[in-house]
């Protein structure tokens, strides 16, 4: 669901919203007798199937493999979207000795990717027990397809307003038919990155993690014909600054992508990328640096420049930015997300970067990310 439209909650003025947006998933409160919601479930195989060696999964890879190449190599189908994921090419998309690699085998995708298909009435039946999550035309979301890096673990679906808690707007009750995918990077180890700098090192980012997620969302309407109605790749890159001269601290930077676009006869409306602390495994005590960009912008397509201080230096990069840009930023130490908003056919997308600084010998910090797009099926573009 787009960040815009899940602002309205239940009752007669979702209805209402509903009935004026036409893509607007409404929750009807469960029954008393009803199983109290999850606020987390889990993607395991009681609500996915891997389809990762099916004809299926092999064709899922090849259209995840068409969006790498297309970012990477700014070809005119992403000429709206973000640069991204320039810096961020996937391990199966390089050469041991980092050559880029356009058009990788399938049996360099599926040794590295994972693609899950997901039950989202299953999914929905946890976390919003006994409710109808239909828009105005009975749309419901009934799979998502994912492309799963071997970086993630812990996969799972939130609702986005837990994750965005805190935000303009909020009530303090979350729309539950509005779900994120929520994955936590796996453990890089427990690395001391600060180097004994001889006096003619100079300081220098080093990238030391960094793949892309994918999500597609198929939806069935009212009379029961499946459509796949968009697709968002989340990318991102750890980096931390080698020989940066500072005996206390060391200093991290994550770059959070979404490239996302719709399908079929479906307009885009949203797609956002969130990141967070890993709670379950940060002992380091991370503390805000810098974060880029400070504010929400609008404006017709054209190339965004953001960089981020990380100690000593600074880095950062150009992405493109089209229409609206939703930023949010949290008083946790590196939880930030960033939202493209409209409405359009094609390639749209949006970029955040972050740097903390981490005491000496603590590790590396540790994130979880969480994405999400919409596109209605019966509207109209402005």
């Amino acid at each position: 669901m787009s960040l815009r439209m899940r602002r309205w909650k239940t009752g007669v003025m979702a209805a209402t919203v509903a009935a004026l947006a036409g893509s607007v998933l409404v929750y009807q409160p469960a029954a008393a007798d009803e199983a109290a919601p999850l606020d987390s479930v889990s993607v395991t195989a009681s609500n996915a199937d891997n389809i990762t060696g099916t004809a299926a999964g092999t064709a899922e890879l090849q259209e995840f493999a068409d969006h790498m190449k297309d970012a990477t190599e700014g070809s005119p189908s992403n000429a709206a979207a973000t640069a991204a994921p320039k810096g961020i090419v996937p391990a199966a998309f390089r050469t041991p000795t980092g050559e880029h690699i356009a058009v990788p085998t399938i049996g360099r995708l599926t040794s590295s990717y994972r693609v899950l298909k997901v039950d989202m009435e299953k999914v929905q039946a946890s976390i919003a027990p006994g409710a109808s999550c239909a828009n105005a035309e009975g749309d419901t979301d009934i799979e998502d397809v994912l492309v799963v890096p071997p970086g993630a673990t812990n996969i799972r679906y939130e609702t986005t307003d837990s994750l965005e808690s805190g935000t303009p707007g909020s009530d303090g009750q979350p729309d539950r038919c509005d779900v994120s995918v929520v994955w936590d990077e796996a453990d890089t180890g427990n690395t001391n990155d600060d180097l004994a700098a001889p006096a003619a090192n100079r300081p220098y980012d080093f990238k030391y993690a960094g793949d892309c997620f994918g999500r597609k969302n198929n939806n069935v309407t009212l009379s029961g014909r499946a459509v796949r109605i968009s697709w968002n790749d989340g990318c991102y890159a750890d980096d931390v600054v080698r020989y940066d001269g500072n005996s206390a601290w060391n200093y991290y930077t994550v770059k959070s992508i979404s490239t996302c676009a719709n399908d079929h006869a479906s307009v885009l409306t949203s797609c956002g990328h969130g990141i967070k602390q890993d709670k379950a495994k940060e002992a380091g005590n991370p503390q805000w640096q810098d974060w880029a960009p400070r504010s929400d912008s609008t404006g017709d397509c054209r190339t965004k420049s953001i960089s981020v201080s990380a100690g000593p230096i600074s880095i950062g990069g150009d992405y493109r930015h089209c229409d609206t840009q939703k930023i949010y930023k949290y008083t946790e130490a590196g939880k930030m997300s960033s939202y493209w908003e409209g409405k359009r056919d094609g390639t749209r997308g949006t970029e955040h970067q972050i740097s903390v600084k981490m005491p000496q010998v603590a590790g590396r910090p540790h994130w979880t990310h969480w994405l999400n797009s919409d596109a209605c099926i019966a509207c109209y573009k402005p």
